[in-house]
């Protein structure tokens, strides 16, 4: 999933855990010229309890994501929005403006995996509904996806994310009451406020940055907690940082 805007979350698809990446690029507008979508389903030999892949497998489903991508980056006349792991099948999803060039892309990556059966569905979507409906994370599911985006992050860094320490929040208010309101109810969940100003020329300039000791890669329990509570004061919770401390130099590694 090279390029882009790539968000992965999981979620609760019709009952069903699915795992979702999607380009986030194309939330705000469909590309026209595009209008045609291509669904390729592959049917895992051998998933979870769950319907996601083994770790062998995974690795099967990624090497024909990056065997596809680099088949479509010969040409621009695709677009690859997005990929879904649910009860035993995957499904990527690619818009395009040639249908016909876009299957025999497909047809040559098959030949590669012979111990897998390629079937593809061929819609109209000029709108891109299936993206927007299908994909694109809503509600909670948005601040998961941001979450796992500074996890990826401090991954790439050498940090698993997987000890205790102080991690740094930020919210946005249209009013000082509602940011001193927000302030105070915070304290009840063991945050300290480290923070609090206005800032000229934004639509919520009270800011309030707050603190806790927790473990980010379990953060998202927390930041849909805070996401709620800041909406019940008219705010907007606005995301986190901490210290970033790769494993290898942490005591007794």
């Amino acid at each position: 999933m090279d390029g882009g805007d790539w968000g992965v979350y999981l979620t609760n698809d019709l009952g069903a855990l699915a795992s979702i990446g999607v380009d986030l690029q194309y939330k705000m507008a469909a590309v026209s010229s595009f209008s045609t979508l291509v669904i390729l389903e592959i049917k895992l030999t051998h998933p979870r309890e769950n319907g996601l892949p083994q770790s062998d497998e995974s690795q099967a489903v990624y090497a024909i994501e990056d065997r596809m991508g680099e088949v479509l980056r010969a040409s621009n006349e695709n677009r690859y929005v997005g990929r879904k792991l649910s009860g035993g099948v995957v499904k990527f999803f690619f818009y395009t403006s040639t249908v016909g060039g876009l299957l025999a892309s497909i047809k040559e990556t098959a030949a590669q995996f012979p111990q897998y059966s390629f079937e593809t569905r061929v819609i109209s979507d000029a709108n891109w509904s299936v993206y927007r409906q299908s994909l694109l994370p809503g509600g909670d599911d948005i601040q998961r996806v941001e979450d796992n985006k500074v996890l990826s992050s401090m991954i790439a860094h050498g940090d698993d994310g997987t000890h205790p320490r102080v991690v740094d929040h930020f919210a946005y208010f249209s009013t000082a009451e509602e940011q001193r309101k927000f302030a105070a109810s915070i304290l009840k969940y063991g945050f300290e406020v480290a923070d609090q100003a206005s800032i000229d020329d934004s639509a919520r300039p009270w800011s309030v940055r707050f603190r806790r000791i927790d473990v980010p890669n379990q953060i998202t329990a927390v930041t849909v907690k805070l996401t709620h509570l800041a909406a019940q004061f008219d705010g907007e919770y606005d995301g986190w940082e901490c210290a970033v401390t790769p494993s290898a130099t942490l005591p007794g590694k």
